[in-house]
Parts: C-alpha cells; sequence; structure tokens
C-alpha cells in the first residue's frame, strides 16, 4: 500500500498529505492573521469567532499551553 494525497473520504491521518488552510469568512488568511483573530475572541460570549476556519487542530498552540500550564500546575507543590 502506498502513501498518496487523500481529498476526502475514510483515511487515517497520517496518509493525508495536505497542508493546513486558514480562513475567514471564506478569504484565505496567513496563520498569523489566524491567531490574531482568534485572541479577540470574546471567551465568555464567543463572539468575534464567527467565520473563521482551519483544519489545523492546534493552529495557535493554545491546546498545547493549557496542557503545559495544566502539568505544572500538578507539579507544583500546595
Amino acid at each position: 500500500m502506498g502513501y498518496f494525497k487523500v481529498t476526502g473520504g475514510v483515511a487515517t491521518p497520517f496518509l493525508q498529505k495536505e497542508d493546513y488552510w486558514f480562513k475567514n469568512n471564506g478569504k484565505t488568511i496567513t496563520k498569523k492573521e489566524y491567531c490574531n483573530l482568534q485572541g479577540k475572541i470574546n471567551q465568555d460570549t464567543g463572539e468575534g469567532g464567527q467565520g473563521l476556519q482551519t483544519n489545523h487542530p492546534d493552529a495557535c498552540g493554545l491546546k498545547a499551553k493549557r496542557d503545559e500550564d495544566r502539568a505544572d500546575s500538578q507539579r507544583k507543590p500546595k
């Protein structure tokens, strides 16, 4: 079984060779622009994030930072 570019259907993420994309209201934007807009989202109401789309699982590193903060808080003595 060879590696190939998968554009749809059921396949493992290891076989997919597509690049990540970032969009705001259907227009292509850069990763930096996406992260700037992502940072402006109101966490309480969710306003400001309408139209943001990406296929990157952790575009701005928020999940990695949260996991690191959780691990640090568990290591600190109480």
